[in-house]
């Protein structure tokens, strides 16, 4: 109609040469015929590289906004300068159509991102991070018009939902979200629109709390932010949310035990080589179950430090203590078994999220009860498989607990007794962690308990922690995160820490302990049963943009002892990885981490010496000053007093660019660094690195990258290395040293 044509002239005036009004020498006919074709100029022109607009979402009248804090919510209606955003073409200069690919920008010129299940405006320049991909609804092709209906999709995959009916107001990212209601948006200009700045007639948002906790150490106080689903226009900032593919192969035939509670018994047939030949014992089940003790293959490592693999026939090797190792030892003392597993790994990796693993499980040694040792992983038909070896690592049991993701296991301090951790429901949001305790050996299940916190959701920005699982006598705790639901915390991120029974399994919701950080959230956890104490660590890039060292003894929480780091609150900062163990030689314990520098120097490993009221007592200290590369995947076990060893990757350049992609199991790692770069170093109490580190990795005995343990066993210390994607058998590395 004549009406919409004017009107679409007058909003795109700016744009073409056409007077408001017929001036007295045109007539109405000229003047109609011009604004007729002005605006269908205009309309075909549609927004191009710079062009300013508001973010209708069309249900609800409510636009797209940024907040001072870069949080990007749809709960207000203004078109003011924090609904003001710039679009940007990738390609640069020109009309954008349907399909281009573009970069938001906000009224703080700060880029749009998702991070977590959100957005968030805190790029200062466009990268791949930013970019986002325009879908014209209707348009086919051609350029946005002025008013036309849209989606946008991150260069994740995951689209942008700006009407969830459960969630409004709040504007997130979904991997599976297919309704494009809920996605629509209306592209309006801005150009001719009157900038409404951001005032002070802001509503007031409730203060901060602050908890100071018991503590014997100087403390930082823990912030609770307590800001609400904003209501009125431009608020005061909210708390900022969450802020993370290898080489496939194909796997070899495998036996997948059925989803049962009853123990699987298997049986090697024992082979002798020499090396450095590893070979495999192969498994079969037997019917009536009768437990066996296999001899399992064992590979004896060379005596020399040049790392050279050596072709003699294995010797007879005389045992040393632990603390009296060196690196000549360990190349003498470490063994590798091949092991064929009840079920092969899933051959294929997840890309990004919370998924099953295609190349790590857990494992757990004890040096008590007969020094047992078990691995726990998911195998290609998602059952969660959990095998008991003995000394001679050999398989002596198995069991299946369930077809869901694989979260911990831990044995009791004594070795009686086996914790398994496992989700409740695989990717899931809000759905509870089970705890299963199992006799040893037997492993006949005591209880089964769920356990979870009040208000952080679990199975969504739960990410995969080497040690998210500690325990004692009296109690096991569960130190992890998720997304929040609802109130103040509502759509971000932070750590919780739960705690069960040992005994009954009761959930003891009053030693609860959670919201002690916030986004990108990365945790450990240890227990030392001399002192009785659980001391577990946070980083996170909102809060508290560092390393916090806190501990919990009996019912009391305490400490907040930090690791200056750095973050931007936007899913980078400096620590990215790391495990406490206790010292089973006094009361404290000692730390391994990963920390980059914000300008850019690689992840480089350090140390610190903690004691039980959470205070430093020997560095923090990086290990490996002078090496010019980067350190990423490390861990740490006790030798003796005064003494550690330390297991790490080392890579010649930076391997972590994608800060997101860390809070799962598949750093997108070259395989090369995977198969070479396993390291072990010895260390003192002070950190102080003893003798030269060895690359186990050369002697056949590479050392895992993002979930990996080294642990305690009767007679030296351990890991497994699963042989990766669709494969299915793993490496037993044993380094045999006699325990103090």
């Amino acid at each position: 109609p004549l009406w919409h044509s004017w009107l679409a002239f007058f909003l795109h005036r700016p744009i073409v040469d056409q007077p408001l009004w017929p001036s007295s020498a045109m007539s109405l006919r000229v003047w109609l015929l011009g604004a007729v074709a002005a605006s269908s100029q205009a309309f075909a022109a549609g927004f191009v590289h710079g062009s300013q607009v508001f973010l209708t979402v069309p249900s609800t009248d409510r636009r797209v906004t940024v907040e001072k804090n870069g949080l990007v919510q749809a709960f207000w209606t203004h078109r003011g300068a924090w609904q003001r955003i710039t679009l940007e073409r990738k390609a640069g200069a020109g009309t954008i159509v349907d399909g281009d690919v573009v970069h938001l920008k906000s009224w703080s010129d700060k880029y749009m991102a998702p991070h977590g299940s959100g957005l968030y405006a805190k790029s200062r320049s466009p990268d791949g991070d930013t970019e986002f991909t325009i879908k014209s609804l209707g348009v086919g092709g051609g350029s946005i018009p002025d008013g036309g209906r849209i989606t946008l999709s991150a260069s994740t995959g995951e689209v942008v939902v700006v009407h969830d009916p459960s969630n409004p107001g709040h504007v997130t990212v979904d991997w599976t979200n297919t309704n494009v209601s809920e996605q629509e948006l209306v592209v309006e200009s801005a150009e001719t629109t009157t900038t409404v700045l951001p005032t002070t007639a802001a509503p007031t948002m409730p203060e901060s709390t602050t908890t100071v906790l018991p503590q014997t150490t100087t403390t930082t106080p823990d912030p609770t932010t307590t800001t609400l689903p904003p209501t009125t226009p431009e608020s005061t900032p909210t708390a900022l949310p969450t802020t993370l593919r290898p080489t496939t192969t194909t796997a070899e035939p495998t036996t997948t035990v059925p989803p049962t509670t009853a123990p699987t018994t298997t049986t090697a047939e024992p082979t002798t080589t020499t090396v450095p030949t590893t070979t495999t014992a192969e498994l079969t089940t037997t019917a009536p179950p009768t437990t066996t003790t296999p001899e399992p293959t064992t590979t004896e490592l060379p005596t020399t430090t040049t790392l050279e693999p050596s072709t003699t026939t294995a010797r007879t090797f005389e045992l040393q203590s632990c603390a009296d190792l060196d690196s000549e030892g360990i190349a003498a003392a470490l063994t590798v078994t091949s092991v064929k597993l009840p079920g092969a790994l899933p051959s294929s990796c997840p890309g990004f999220g919370v998924a099953f693993s295609c190349r790590h499980g857990f494992y757990a040694g004890t040096p008590h009860n007969g020094g047992s040792h078990a691995l726990f992983y998911n195998d290609a038909s998602h059952n969660a498989i959990l095998v008991r070896f003995g000394t001679s690592n050999d398989i002596v049991e198995s069991k299946v607990l369930g077809i869901e993701k694989v979260r911990g296991l831990q044995f009791e301090p004594d070795g009686a007794h086996l914790i398994a951790l496992i989700s409740g429901a695989t990717n899931v949001h809000k759905t509870p962690h089970n705890m299963i305790k199992m006799t040893v050996p037997g492993l006949e299940v005591v209880w089964t308990k769920p356990i979870s916190s009040s208000y952080v959701g679990l199975e969504k920005w739960t990410p995969d922690n080497s040690d998210a699982l500690a325990v004692s006598k009296e109690r096991y705790v569960l130190h992890s995160s998720g997304e929040c639901w609802e109130g103040w915390c509502a759509g971000h991120q932070g750590d919780l820490t739960q705690v069960l029974n040992a005994s009954t399994g009761e959930h003891i919701t009053s030693e609860a302990s959670d919201w002690k950080t916030s986004h990108s959230c990365k945790q450990m956890i240890a227990y030392n049963d001399n002192s009785k104490v659980f001391l577990y660590a946070n980083a996170g890039d909102a809060y508290p943009q560092a390393l916090e060292f806190r501990a919990k003894k009996a019912k009391s929480y305490y400490g907040g002892l930090r690791f200056d780091g750095w973050g931007n609150m936007a899913g980078r900062q400096g620590v990215t990885q790391g495990a406490i163990k206790a010292d089973p030689h006094s009361s404290g314990f000692a730390s391994v981490w990963t920390n980059g520098t914000e300008d850019g120097r690689p992840d480089k490993l350090y140390y610190a010496g903690i004691d039980s009221s959470v205070a430093f007592v020997n560095g923090p200290r990086e290990l490996f000053p002078n090496s010019p590369g980067t350190e990423i995947g490390g861990n740490i076990a006790p030798l003796g007093p005064g003494r550690w060893l330390v297991a790490y990757n080392e890579a010649p350049s930076d391997l972590i660019t994608d800060y997101l992609r860390i809070f799962y199991d598949n750093w997108n790692i070259p395989e090369s660094v995977r198969l070479t770069g396993g390291r072990l170093a010895i260390i003192n109490g002070e950190g102080a690195v003893v003798g030269e580190p060895v690359d186990v990795a050369a002697l056949g005995a590479p050392f895992p990258v993002e979930i990996n343990h080294l642990v305690e066993r009767s007679d030296g210390l351990g890991w497994v290395y699963l042989d990766g994607p669709g494969k299915s058998t793993a490496k037993i590395v044993h380094l045999r040293c006699k325990r103090a």
